[in-house]
């Protein structure tokens, strides 16, 4: 039989976004979104998401409301994705010019590692970004997630935050094993959701959850700060905003985030960004059910942050500290309403490293990508994805003094946390919550 030859560039390109896109574990987990303009590879692309306003209704008897003093403000807010950030792989030369033909470029092992490693550090990025998105954290931080009362634990905070069903789990492999014959794997009816040739994805269903088991969650090291009984609030007057004050976000992820001032510490100890604390007396509010829950307030700190003699100033929080209002995120249950002295509670003891897990709704995290610009030099190709709407762009280059050749492929991604995203995603352990 004769070799069936085609253009070897876009045969290279073609098997490796398609081995790419099917091993991509964590394309079904996100929303993905592509920029109409194409990024180089030092321009950042920003965009605005607009947020809904949202009104307040209110019952009268034998009448309808008084609205002589005004209607309600229309306030929008709005959410910043960015696009500075490019990811490759690249293979040898040799490899390359082997690939000559259909059979030769199914059989090429460096093609399929150079498509693996680029598959496997995507989710290892988005599925990173992912598990620290969250203000939620249930559990220690640590401890294995080993019974459904864990997972429906996580599963009755997003409903108590207003999520829908649409959520995937997030565990790894000692999981798994903890977990036993609560686990359905292979299920049938998860087939077409993330199983590509190599790797599998989606593995089955926990307490009736469509779950992942990964190795790829990440390792969460949390600043140098005392967990508990040392911070305090140092607020003199209220750290207590309107909606309208913090609904327009001041950088990629800063909507619906506030500012805290907090002391007690001692010396040049730390805060790190994605750790999560309770205040005392400071309790979840429920604003469609107009009630306080029965757990406190988790905040996610927004950033890093470096005591000066013990004091951390201008913390940046999620939620917002918001007291009214259809935006409303606390109750605060103190004595005279103060927010000054209260007792800090930190998750995790000072500088130690922990492991979260996390149930996202597919909302909560969006992924930009873009087309890359093509290259001025060498020879480039680009070719688009069918299952994300993500563009590979393929470079051939040759060294005229030194005689090296060089195959790289690169794409353009940024994960970005959709306005209200973060309420989305609850982290969740075994172990004792704070």
């Amino acid at each position: 039989m004769a070799t069936v030859t085609v253009d070897q560039q876009r045969l290279v390109l073609n098997t490796f976004a398609a081995i790419f896109q099917n091993n991509l574990v964590s394309k079904d987990l996100v929303t993905w979104r592509k920029f109409d303009g194409e990024m180089n590879d030092r321009n950042g692309l920003t965009v605005v998401e607009q947020v809904t306003p949202d009104y307040s209704t209110s019952f009268t008897t034998n009448g309808v409301k008084d609205l002589s003093g005004g209607v309600q403000d229309t306030t929008f807010g709005s959410e910043q994705y960015k696009l500075d950030q490019t990811i490759n792989s690249s293979m040898g030369w040799g490899d390359f010019v082997k690939i000559r033909d259909i059979g030769s470029a199914r059989e090429s092992e460096a093609l399929k590692a150079a498509a693996l490693r680029l598959a496997t550090d995507i989710d290892a990025y988005i599925l990173g970004y992912a598990a620290q998105v969250s203000n939620n954290w249930l559990g220690d931080g640590n401890t294995d997630v080993s019974t459904w009362a864990h997972l429906a634990a996580g599963v009755n905070r997003l409903k108590k935050e207003g999520v829908d069903d649409q959520y995937t789990a997030v565990l790894d492999y000692n999981d798994w094993q903890a977990l036993g014959n609560v686990v359905l794997s292979d299920n049938a009816s998860l087939t077409d959701l993330g199983e590509g040739v190599y790797r599998d994805g989606f593995s089955g269903r926990v307490a009736g959850i469509p779950t992942i088991f990964t190795q790829q969650l990440p390792a969460v090291t949390v600043g140098s700060r005392v967990a508990s009984g040392t911070t305090l609030t140092n607020q003199a007057t209220t750290p207590a905003v309107a909606y309208a004050d913090c609904c327009i976000s001041g950088a990629p992820g800063q909507y619906l985030t506030s500012v805290i001032d907090l002391d007690g510490q001692s010396g040049s100890v730390t805060l790190k960004d994605g750790e999560v604390f309770t205040i005392a007396g400071i309790y979840a509010y429920d604003n469609r059910a107009k009630k306080q829950l029965d757990h406190l307030q988790m905040f996610r700190v927004i950033g890093n942050y470096t005591a000066t003699a013990g004091a951390f100033t201008d913390v940046r929080i999620f939620p917002a500290i918001i007291e009214s209002g259809v935006f409303q995120t606390i109750s605060n249950t103190n004595a005279g309403n103060t927010y000054d002295g209260l007792a800090v509670t930190h998750l995790g003891t000072a500088s130690s490293t922990l492991h979260p897990r996390f149930i996202a709704n597919k909302q909560a995290v969006i992924v930009n990508t873009a087309d890359l610009i093509m290259p001025a030099t060498g020879e480039g190709s680009r070719v688009n994805l069918t299952k994300v709407p993500m563009s590979v762009r393929m470079w051939k280059h040759s060294d005229f003094d030194t005689g090296a050749h060089s195959i790289r492929f690169d794409v353009a991604l940024k994960c970005n946390t959709a306005a209200g995203g973060r309420r989305r995603v609850v982290r969740i352990n075994g172990g004792t919550s704070i």
